[in-house]
């Protein structure tokens, strides 16, 4: 990785491409010029643009993941908690027609959701006072879904946080950005009236904010994970095998270890018994060597005519190690996440 992130990912038309610790001024992909080989008005390119805000975050007894996404033609407000003790899952999925999140170019301070209802989900973030806020309910109260209130706060303060972000090609003069933000988090949650404390010494979470000009059939492989040490020190990883071309130079792979960042090499996922059955993650330098068990399912699949979705994103646990740059071996059965086999055409 270089260090600081740019002002700006495109600069009088052409992309800054490539990783850095911390965040860039803008992610301002709407101003490439000819991301298709010829020029476009602005309204057409922004059409092109898929984009979203997604976090994970848990500790050792709950796993929580929530996604706002926006592919112009179709967004969706989601999110899915797990608790891992007791084994049951609370959350809403709610998909809308167009457009209906409108995220800006730069993560400095904005505030992006929805409240329909009796459903909420909002992901705000204000770099000034350096936190991050979380918050989702739903108070149908009728079966099967169950209640729920989710109030999560994120320690963004540069001492407590450890950002990088990417700019990476996926073709001529197209690009995908992302920015992921590993950092503590605090709060509550309430499911059927019993209520769960998370208390920063153990409970972490990861923001991805996302914008690519990805082709109308998208694909990608991910897997992410993260814990916290005996010791207090936190760990996380970013595993992905994507579009991106040249994946030797440009991809978007990192193990978070307490505040440094490492950059890792190449990935694939294997899936030899299928989706339910353990994953195969590694990298032929010995750096990823990993194992995911999926334990519950977190699936999605639509057919909209020229637009389908086939997605396969559980949660679960990892086995197996990985190795920074500086030779440090991490033991991931202390980390807990999900993968996701992703499949659209939009």
């Amino acid at each position: 990785m270089r260090g600081p992130a740019p002002e700006a990912l495109c600069r009088n038309g052409a992309l800054v491409l490539g990783s850095w610790e911390g965040i860039p001024g803008k992610a301002n992909l709407i101003d490439v010029h000819r991301p298709y080989h010829y020029p476009l008005p602005r309204f057409l390119r922004t059409t092109r643009i898929k984009e979203w805000q997604a976090v994970q975050a848990g500790d050792p007894d709950t796993f929580i993941f929530a996604v706002l996404y926006d592919a112009k033609y179709l967004s969706m407000a989601s999110v899915d908690i797990w608790d891992r003790a007791g084994k049951r899952k609370a959350g809403f999925r709610q998909t809308f027609p167009g457009r209906r999140f409108f995220f800006p170019a730069s993560l400095e301070k904005s505030e992006i959701g929805i409240k329909t209802g009796h459903r909420e989900l909002s992901i705000s973030v204000d770099m000034d006072s350096g936190s991050m806020k979380l918050r989702a309910s739903n108070n149908l109260r009728k079966a099967p879904a169950a209640s729920f209130d989710l109030d999560l706060t994120f320690d963004l303060r540069e001492e407590s946080s450890s950002a990088f972000s990417v700019c990476l090609p996926l073709g001529l003069n197209r690009a995908m950005y992302s920015t992921k933000i590993l950092m503590p988090c605090g709060g509550s949650i309430e499911i059927d009236g019993e209520r769960r404390t998370f208390k920063e010494e153990k409970a972490l979470g990861i923001l991805d904010d996302h914008k690519g000009y990805y082709p109308y059939h998208l694909h990608y492989d991910w897997v992410t994970g993260s814990g916290v040490e005996p010791s207090g020190r936190r760990i996380g990883f970013n595993l992905t095998d994507n579009q991106v071309k040249d994946q030797r130079r440009y991809n978007e792979n990192r193990l978070w270890i307490g505040s440094a960042i490492h950059s890792l090499p190449p990935i694939r996922i294997t899936r030899p018994y299928g989706h339910a059955a353990p994953w195969v993650i590694q990298d032929t330098e010995g750096m990823v060597d990993l194992i995911f068990h999926p334990e519950v399912p977190h699936d999605i699949t639509m057919r909209l005519g020229l637009a389908d979705v086939d997605y396969i994103g559980p949660f679960g646990r990892f086995e197996g190690s990985l190795r920074s740059s500086s030779g440090e071996k991490i033991d991931a059965s202390r980390l807990y996440g999900m993968g996701e086999d992703k499949n659209l055409r939009l």
